[in-house]
């Protein structure tokens, strides 16, 4: 053996020992599953008035009217309840009564009681 092959040898074997040495120390495949505060727990509007302010919402559902300024009355078939929506997520879509949306946000409370302070919907039909 030339001197050039001794070294790829050696560099080649100490990689195939550190393979083999975390390979048998990790215990085999590992499978993780991230259940943190990222996905929304709270999927109906029956939950989201029991939830806790700062609770994350995805609700399916319909706008039924217009009760201020960026606010609406959200249904789903569990009931009813207000939601903001600031103009700038609106992006010229037009929404009616009968649109189903999906949106997602955070519970809030005022001196009205709870609301969804909506980030992001998307028109589901």
């Amino acid at each position: 053996m030339h001197a050039e092959q001794i070294v790829q040898f050696n560099t080649l074997g100490k990689i195939t020992l550190a393979v083999a040495f975390l390979t048998a120390f990790s215990g085999g495949t590992v499978q993780a599953q991230f259940a943190g505060s990222g996905s929304a727990g709270v999927t109906t509007v029956e939950e989201a008035r029991g939830a806790r302010v700062g609770d994350r919402v995805e609700l399916t559902g319909s706008i039924k009217k217009e009760v201020g300024r960026a606010q609406y009355l959200f249904r789903d078939k569990t009931g009813e309840i207000r939601v903001r929506i600031e103009k700038e997520f609106w992006r010229g879509r037009e929404v009616t009564t009968k649109t189903e949306l999906k949106l997602r946000g955070r519970v809030q409370s005022d001196v009205r009681g709870r609301f969804i302070d909506t980030y992001y919907f998307q028109i589901v039909n």
